[in-house]
């Protein structure tokens, strides 16, 4: 029978929620070089394990293994960090422009 190793990341997408209340993101988990905070690009240093939640970094510690229970793919990475980027733009003030805020369930848009 084998196990889950909780001590090494596994590379890939999982749903996450920065706390109790919050809306669901999605972590992208890799391992490779570490990225340039202003300008995005690949720095010349070792490689780490690092996470992105919706498309923003945050600590590989912050997220593993919490995250592995909730596998996504790529297609819903990409959405949640759609979703972030519009709601910063035209929703400001709601929880999915600001992930770490409590969602309200009465301020959210209507399904029709």
């Amino acid at each position: 029978m084998t196990g889950f190793d909780a001590s090494t990341p596994v590379a890939g997408y999982y749903r996450f929620r920065l706390h109790g209340g919050a809306v669901w993101g999605v972590v992208k988990v890799w391992f490779g070089p570490p990225h340039d905070p202003h300008t995005g690009e690949e720095m010349d240093r070792s490689h780490r394990w690092q996470a992105e939640f919706n498309g923003d970094p945050i600590e590989i510690d912050d997220v593993w293994p919490v995250c592995a229970k909730y596998p996504a793919t790529e297609r819903d990475y990409r959405l949640a960090s759609k979703r972030q980027t519009w709601a910063q733009e035209h929703a400001p003030k709601s929880a999915y422009a600001d992930p770490r805020a409590r969602l309200d369930p009465l301020s959210a848009p209507l399904p029709f």
